[in-house]
């Protein structure tokens, strides 16, 4: 007689089977192991850091801020604050040189109270950052008539008193004034038109600084719209060190040069220093999903190390003189993603070049209560520019 099987167990009589423990896991489990183990082995992962020597006591810092930066910005209030902030931070500690980084951002609509604008990022970052380093009596004759609408906001800010000529007065009787070079005729030249056009001097007399009369030049010629400090009584240009003494900023003059750089080529190849940059330091900032513990990024961190110390000029270098010449420092800000892609644009132009994690002598860390990456880059500034000035 043979006996049935009960669906829920063995059959009578039948010995009771167990598991296996060396049973085969699922494919679920295993690539459950796999990902915990890298995660693990991230986890641990040390992160690489350096000493960066400086051979100057002298340091001329130069800032890049990607356009990138009016991302998380909705109308123009905010992207003023946004770039008044950059603004601040470079005139705070004598930066010489911003660059504006062009990502090939489309133009947009910009909304404000009054009306909708139409600019591109680069040349609306440009055109603030020229503001408010210009004097209120400059501002109609160095910006056009369309640009002037965007700066409406601007002009309600508080001037940037660490400016000499941006400091509130009670008088507006100053010796010494900024003013704009104007294009004059060419002397000898009559003002009769010579092929339908008049032929402009690229050098004039005229100084433009913002009172009803110019101020006519003695025995001066100065190139044509150029910015230029001027003794109103002895009616000459004269150095900003001779008019305004000790507030003197970067390589002698106030404020700072801005340029578009098209490319991340660009930031290296078309500085405004002749002997270009002696050093160069990465700021991760404006990557709000940034996951340092993602693969790519600890590759990264093992390219780029972090900067633990900077080395200043020892008694002994600067008695000898060797620390005299300035050390020009380019910082640059942004997510590592924009500047890689920027990179790519360029790449023909620097042979045998792995990327743009060549250019970089280490990145900046920024203090432990800000998260890594996760910050404003208008914030990153002013933070960064402090850590180098006391590390």
């Amino acid at each position: 007689m043979v006996s049935k099987r009960d669906e829920k167990g063995p059959a009578k009589g039948e010995p009771t089977r167990k598991k296996s423990k060396t049973s085969k896991p699922s494919t679920t489990q295993a690539v459950k192991d796999v990902k915990s183990t890298k995660k693990a082995e991230v986890k641990h992962f040390k992160k690489p850091k350096k000493t960066v020597k400086i051979l100057s006591k002298n340091i001329n810092y130069s800032l890049c801020i990607p356009v990138s930066i009016l991302d998380s910005c909705k109308n123009l209030e905010q992207i003023t604050h946004v770039v008044y902030q950059v603004a601040k931070s470079a005139i705070f500690f004598n930066a010489g040189e911003i660059v504006i980084l062009d990502l090939g951002r489309k133009t947009k609509q910009i909304s404000s109270d009054s009306r909708d604008h139409k600019l591109s990022p680069t040349l609306l970052i440009a055109s603030l950052l020229q503001f408010f380093v210009t004097p209120p009596y400059l501002v109609k004759s160095v910006f056009k008539k369309e640009y002037q609408e965007c700066l409406q906001i601007a002009s309600k800010l508080p001037r940037i008193s660490a400016l000499p000529f941006m400091r509130y007065l009670n008088d507006d009787k100053g010796r010494f004034r900024e003013g704009l070079a104007v294009t004059m005729d060419k002397p000898g030249q009559t003002n009769t038109k010579a092929k339908g056009k008049k032929k402009a001097y690229d050098q004039t007399k005229y100084i433009n600084v913002g009172k009803s009369d110019m101020i006519e030049l003695r025995g001066q010629l100065v190139p044509a719209n150029v910015r230029v400090t001027v003794d109103v009584e002895e009616r000459k240009v004269v150095s900003p060190t001779e008019a305004y003494g000790d507030y003197v900023g970067a390589q002698s003059s106030f404020g700072y040069h801005v340029r578009v750089a098209k490319n991340f080529g660009d930031i290296f190849t078309q500085s405004a220093l002749p002997e270009g940059y002696t050093q160069s330091v990465w700021v991760n900032s404006g990557d709000y999903y940034h996951n340092a513990e993602l693969a790519k990024n600890v590759k990264l961190a093992s390219k780029i190390p972090r900067i633990e110390k900077i080395l200043k000029p020892t008694a002994e270098e600067i008695e000898s003189g060797d620390a005299e010449k300035p050390a020009n420092l380019m910082v640059v800000f942004g997510k590592w993603d924009h500047l890689s892609q920027s990179f790519k644009q360029c790449g023909d132009m620097f042979e045998n070049c792995e990327g743009a994690h060549q250019f970089f002598d280490g990145q900046l860390q920024l203090p432990g209560a800000v998260p890594e990456a996760n910050i404003g880059i208008q914030d990153s500034c002013m933070i960064a520019l402090t850590m180098l000035a006391t590390l």
